[in-house]
C-alpha cells in the first residue's frame, strides 16, 4: 500500500488514501480514481490546495451574505390573525357575536396589510 493525494472533482485536496499495489505487476500501484502520487501539499488556514500540474494555494472564498429577510404581505397577516379556535369556540357555542368579532379582527388584519 501507498498513501496518495485524493483531490475532489474540481482538483481540490480533500486529504490522503491508499493505493493497493498490483497483484500482477511489482512497483506498480492502483490508483483509486481522483487521485495523484505526490506530495502533501502546506495549506495555511483560511487557504486550499489545489492541483494544476504543480499545487497552487488559493484563498477560501467568503460565503456570500444571506440576504436580508424581508416579510411578504401573507407573512405579515399571518402574523396578526387572531387564532383559529376563537372562530371555531363561536361556532361550536353558537355565538354569531364571536363569531362577527373574529371576522372583523380578520379584516382589520387584511386590510392593515394590504395584498400587493
Amino acid at each position: 500500500m501507498k498513501q496518495v493525494i485524493q483531490l475532489d472533482a474540481q482538483g481540490y485536496f480533500v486529504g490522503t488514501t491508499t493505493a493497493d499495489e498490483s497483484p500482477l505487476e511489482q512497483g506498480v500501484y492502483m490508483m483509486p480514481a481522483d487521485t495523484i502520487d505526490v506530495d502533501v501539499p502546506t495549506v495555511s488556514d483560511g487557504q486550499r490546495a489545489k492541483w494544476d500540474s504543480g499545487w497552487v494555494l488559493e484563498d477560501i472564498p467568503q460565503p456570500e451574505p444571506e440576504p436580508e429577510y424581508i416579510p411578504t404581505y401573507a407573512d405579515l397577516r399571518a402574523a396578526e390573525y387572531p387564532p383559529i379556535t376563537d372562530y371555531l369556540d363561536g361556532v361550536v357555542k353558537g355565538d354569531q357575536a364571536q363569531i362577527d368579532a373574529y371576522i372583523a379582527a380578520c379584516q382589520a388584519v387584511k386590510a392593515k396589510y394590504p395584498k400587493v
